[in-house]
């Protein structure tokens, strides 16, 4: 038993027992103290190697009480231990010997006053069985068809040998599991049934006479339980420092926790991930990746009580890589198309950057371009109409090995509406930019033929502005942002500095055609002249302009009678060095193309 001790300092120790000894260990407050042993107190059976309660009651008590036990009726007794003790009684748990007697007493003492005493009214039996199961026992995690820890103590020294049976009918029936079992070793682990059961009894028996056995306490057989990772699937490639979502279905789970392990050696060795729980049957837990560098990564999940039901992954890449996202997503106002301006990061890894575009189908998305790591990193989307409806793009890469690289985050363009409200107001809905961070909006308008003017900056917080002085004439309108820093895309155009809404009027605003297209320019890259040579014979008259990437028009001109093979050359020396857009615009087809200045 765990001795007590009171802490008391030594002197006042030795003063207290002197006082006790003097008085004649007198009761304290002149009250009577007394003890009452109420278990075991006659006709019980204790089972050695167990633990059994002992009960009493008092008044007065000490805070330690003394135990002795008698195998022999009283004759000779044995300290059994110490236990702690309220005023007026309690109950405490002890261990029993391994003995064989009817003739047990039990005597419980005042620590500090042994006068006060009590015995048992009556023997009681001691008797132990040849075999103690400690597990499998009430409450222990067994599962069908899956090897169980199997735990035991034998106290005949003539056993050496034993038996297993396993009883699933709560010890009506037995059938044989194992023989002849060391019964030196005290464990082993044994398949006790290949299907679930409740009330299951195990059986452990003297090999060389089954009369001499023992029975667990009854337990339960449940169904393994069965995981499935599904993700990660294996072939994803992970930036270090980054969230990943490991997600798993389970069925017949037995509990809701588990655990989750990973690899950086194709399996060889596992580090300790974190605990997780699954809801009914499915389960995810975010992981955030270490800072590391391998091809061979796996997830291990693990059920918390079986063992044996794991699923492993399939082998993934946890390396540092850039994580590329748009600098901006604007609208060509000319063209009415979506235009992708990002910044080049410095990075050996990059053979190709990839252009995404979200899909009708909500964070699913397809590549719409692919941009060489030399090229100008800005791509126009001549598939998009941002009259209908706002866009989102993302970036990510191809290394020289044609392995993808994971899209940053995403950028969403700002999608404008107009309606006329009373007295020729005109009220603006659009939807907010996403990308990065900004205070207001400037709101744009268009009279007529006119160039665009600012005429009010709002609050970022907001997405609708009324303008009640709007005139009469046709008008039209652009939100625009002005990004905090403009966007280096690696050459000397610092056009790159604000995102633009499409254009909302009651006009409505053309697509460029996706038509054949019926010149072409060169040199490409463009250095101090542009040169066009028109393909077929265009009739009527031809307008020539050259936009920014922005959409403001830098060159414009008017042909008339164009016949095929002609030549018209446009200095380019004056432009800075970027992208733009050469718009030729006749009576029967409309087309566009990207041009690139480099000095």
């Amino acid at each position: 038993m765990k001795k007590l001790y009171t802490n008391f300092s030594g002197l006042f120790k030795n003063l207290a027992a002197g006082i006790l000894l003097l008085t004649g260990l007198a009761p304290i407050g002149g009250q009577a103290q007394s003890i009452t042993l109420l278990a075991p107190n006659g006709g019980e059976i204790w089972n050695g190697g167990t633990y059994e309660e002992v009960s009493w009651t008092g008044q007065d008590l000490g805070s330690i009480l003394r135990l002795e036990i008698s195998n022999d009726g009283g004759n000779e007794w044995f300290y059994f231990g110490e236990l702690s003790s309220a005023p007026n009684g309690g109950i405490a748990p002890v261990f029993v010997p391994n003995v064989i007697t009817t003739n047990a007493l039990l005597r419980i003492t005042d620590f500090f006053n042994p006068a006060v005493s009590d015995i048992s009214d009556a023997p009681f039996s001691i008797t132990f069985s040849p075999i103690n199961i400690y597990q499998p026992a009430t409450g222990s995690f067994v599962f069908a068809n899956v090897p169980t820890y199997v735990n035991w103590l034998v106290n005949d020294p003539d056993i050496t040998l034993i038996n297993a049976e396993i009883s699933t009918d709560n010890g009506l029936t037995y059938v044989p599991v194992a023989q002849n079992i060391n019964a030196l070793t005290g464990f082993t682990y044994l398949i006790l049934s290949e299907t679930a059961t409740e009330t299951c009894i195990l059986r452990l028996s003297n090999a060389a006479d089954p009369s001499e056995f023992s029975v667990s306490t009854p337990f339960t057989i449940s169904t393994v339980p069965v995981y499935n990772l599904t993700s990660p699937a294996g072939g994803e490639i992970v930036n270090v420092y980054s969230p990943v979502t490991i997600s798993w279905t389970v069925e017949n789970s037995f509990s809701d926790d588990c655990n989750l392990e990973y690899s950086t050696d194709n399996g060889e060795t596992w580090t300790f991930l974190n605990n997780a729980t699954s809801t009914g049957t499915f389960g995810s837990y975010v992981w955030t990746t270490p800072n590391l560098n391998s091809e061979t990564c796996l997830i291990r999940i693990s059920d918390i009580y079986s063992q044996t039901s794991k699923d492993t992954s399939g082998v993934f890449t946890i390396m540092p890589f850039p994580e590329i996202q748009p600098c901006m997503v604007t609208v060509d106002s000319l063209t009415n198309h979506n235009i992708i301006v990002w910044e080049r990061p410095e990075s050996g890894l990059i053979n190709d950057f990839l252009v995404y575009r979200e899909t009708t189908q909500a964070n699913v998305y397809e590549v719409i371009d692919t941009v060489g790591y030399d090229e100008e990193p800005v791509v126009s989307d001549f598939d998009s109409n941002p009259a209908v409806r706002p866009y989102r793009y993302k970036i990510g890469f191809l290394d020289n090995e044609n392995r993808v690289f994971p899209a940053g985050d995403y950028h969403q363009t700002i999608h404008l509406t107009i309606s006329q409200g009373v007295s020729g107001n005109w009220n603006l809905i659009w939807t907010p930019y996403t990308g990065f961070d900004y205070s207001s909006y400037n709101i744009l308008r268009k009279t007529g033929s006119g160039s665009y003017e600012q005429i009010a900056t709002i609050s970022s917080s907001f997405n609708s502005y009324t303008d009640f002085e709007a005139p009469s004439e046709e008008v039209s309108y652009i939100v625009a942002i002005d990004r905090p820093g403009a966007c280096n895309t690696g050459s000397r155009s610092n056009n790159y500095s604000d995102v633009r809404s499409n254009v909302a009027s009651l006009s409505p605003v053309g697509i460029a055609g996706n038509m054949d297209v019926d010149f072409s320019i060169y040199p490409v890259p463009a250095n101090d002249r542009i040169n066009l040579q028109f393909d077929k014979n265009l009739k009527g008259t031809i307008l020539l302009t050259i936009t920014d990437i922005t959409g403001r028009i830098i060159f414009s001109a008017d042909y008339s009678g164009v016949p095929p093979g002609q030549v018209h050359s446009v200095s380019t020396s004056e432009y800075k060095e970027g992208i733009y857009l050469l718009n030729v615009i006749s009576e029967e087809s409309r087309s566009t193309k990207k041009i690139v200045v480099r000095h």
